[in-house]
């Protein structure tokens, strides 16, 4: 793509078919707004796509969305150049133009340099709403266990015959779709949550309070019923939606990072990442919290736009 076309996809689709835009403002919802998207979204992309392309491009936004919040929440500095791809390209470069970049810092054309963006986020876009009163979600709760997914589920059978010895969850029957990627998707998602250094009480407060942030009610559903196994009640799991104020400094700060990661990889500011290295001695429990986030930020996009009925019927 020329620098004008990649421009075009930041701030122009008016050339872009209309099948083209609906995928564009998918992925841009889906990453900035989760919490808006609703059944209307689903049927608009199934005027231009199958069920199983919709399922494709939420796999790989979400994937996106972590890598994200992996690089933008680690601080990870940007290559200057772009040789590591030029040595993985799987057909010949062009001719046309000078590749590989040498600097990804190149000057913006006259015809978009006064474009707005349409995929930056602005200001406003990384503020999420006031969360919802404890009686609200208990309703929102109940409504999820009986919803229909918007997107197709590999019965149980098949399921277990692809995934194997993975427990089988609508989570797990979703990306059983996919045999090979969503198998590897099904057990990287397990492997996060049963291995490292967080405790499995971290973990699941990290998992309410992201899924909080992004209205994902399916990962809001499994949060709670680990949190009650865990011996929390009902009023410690909603004190988490609080202003943590009975929380001891670590577990604040831990729980600033994930609530700014879960609304944009662009919030987290280094104070407040420095304050959680400070709180927990070092940086391994603070990288291990930022890679646990990214998790759940893929989690709570996949389940929430699939509408996956929670399990706790």
């Amino acid at each position: 793509m020329t620098e004008d076309e990649v421009a075009a996809l930041d701030g122009d689709w008016s050339t872009s078919t209309p099948k083209e835009r609906a995928a564009y403002a998918f992925a841009r919802k889906i990453s900035f707004e989760p919490h808006r998207f609703d059944d209307a979204d689903i049927a608009e992309l199934k005027t231009h796509f199958t069920e199983l392309q919709i399922l494709e491009m939420l796999l790989s936004v979400a994937q996106n969305n972590a890598t994200n919040r992996w690089k933008e929440g680690a601080g990870i500095p940007q290559s200057k150049e772009s040789s590591n791809f030029a040595k993985t390209a799987d057909k010949p470069l062009p001719t046309d133009r000078i590749l590989p970049i040498k600097t990804y810092l190149t000057p913006t054309s006259e015809k978009n340099s006064k474009t707005v963006t349409k995929v930056t986020p602005l200001e406003n876009d990384t503020v999420r709403p006031a969360l919802e009163s404890r009686a609200i979600v208990e309703k929102a709760l109940i409504a999820a266990r009986t919803r229909t997914a918007r997107l197709p589920l590999v019965d149980k059978a098949k399921a277990k015959e692809i995934l194997g010895d993975e427990p089988i969850s609508p989570f797990a029957q979703l990306l059983a779709n996919f045999p090979v990627s969503g198998k590897s998707r099904v057990v990287s998602q397990r492997v996060v949550e049963d291995t490292g250094d967080l405790t499995p009480l971290l973990k699941a407060q990290v998992s309410w309070i992201v899924a909080r942030q992004d209205r994902a009610w399916y990962a809001t559903a499994d949060a709670k019923r680990r949190l009650t196994a865990l011996g929390q009640t009902d009023d410690q799991i909603y004190a988490l939606d609080g202003d943590w104020s009975k929380f001891a400094p670590k577990d604040k700060a831990m729980f600033t990072v994930a609530r700014q990661l879960a609304a944009s990889p662009i919030v987290l500011t280094d104070a407040e990442a420095a304050e959680a290295v400070k709180q927990c001695g070092g940086n391994r429990d603070v990288v291990q919290l930022i890679n646990y986030t990214n998790a759940r930020a893929s989690f709570n996009r996949i389940t929430e736009a699939a509408g996956l009925p929670t399990e706790d019927r």
